[in-house]
């Protein structure tokens, strides 16, 4: 997935799961962060896809920062 940095909000296809790594390419915090919202709500948890590997949902994620564009017009 690449995912051009803009103003506006990128292109996420609704369907499908992104990693830790696709996340923080959207998000203005870091790594520590992301799992500190998450494990408090702030954030939308990730769900565990096998294991090791945990993912969020494109359409949790998309949703969050939507939220938060809203938000930020008010």
């Amino acid at each position: 997935m690449t995912i051009k940095k803009t103003n506006q909000m990128p292109e996420i296809n609704p369907i499908g799961m992104m990693r830790a790594k696709q996340v923080l390419e959207l998000v203005p915090f870091g790594r520590a962060s992301l799992w500190k919202f998450a494990k408090s709500g702030q954030f939308p948890a990730p769900i565990r896809v096998t294991g090791g590997i945990t993912a969020w949902r494109n359409k949790d994620v998309i949703g969050w920062l939507e939220a938060q564009s809203a938000a930020n017009d008010d």
